[in-house]
């Protein structure tokens, strides 16, 4: 019987501290599942990537450029230390739904790291790295615009009907 307590206490010892250990998504004040890069497309506010680490979510798009903001995390929200922005997280894991206090709604995709498209987005613009961060995103861009059922065109290809300039051309040399 004596013999058993030593072993009674060091399982037991063992089992609370495995009961103990935190939960890895709560690591840093929840912020752990939202660090790297991210990728969103809407009809609203077209394509965006972000680029998130403990302290800033650093976003680029077509409309607004690059554009970074300090952010906590406070129970199951997002809010922007410089904004009055606040969003409800739900993590799926290769996503993240933002249900924000706007009444927006934003599901951000999360970039698969063996192919991760960028290192982070450059500040300087006039740079070769921001140059071919800019040549790889509108690739990215075009990508999701078809995938929306758009398409982009860059000016070279000559289209099917005359254009408005053209049919009013015609009309006026009548």
């Amino acid at each position: 019987m004596m013999r058993s307590i030593p072993y009674f206490l060091a399982f037991f010892i063992f089992a609370l501290s495995a009961c103990d250990s935190p939960d890895p998504k709560n690591i840093e004040g929840n912020r752990k599942f939202l660090i790297g890069k991210w990728h969103r497309f809407s009809m609203a506010n077209g394509y965006s990537e972000f680029d998130i680490d403990s302290q800033y979510i650093v976003f680029y798009n077509q409309k607004v450029g690059r554009f970074g903001l300090p952010y906590k995390i406070e129970n199951d929200s997002l809010k922007y230390l410089t904004n009055r922005y606040a969003a409800k997280i739900t993590d799926y894991g290769d996503s993240v739904l933002l249900e924000g206090n706007d009444s927006t709604e934003a599901t951000l995709y999360r970039f698969k790291e063996s192919a991760a498209p960028f290192k982070t987005i450059p500040e300087v613009k006039d740079s070769s790295s921001f140059a071919l961060y800019i040549a790889g995103f509108d690739k990215r861009l075009t990508r999701e615009f078809e995938k929306a059922g758009i398409k982009i065109s860059d000016g070279t290809e000559k289209p099917e009907e005359p254009a408005y300039e053209e049919l009013l051309e015609k009309s006026n040399n009548k």
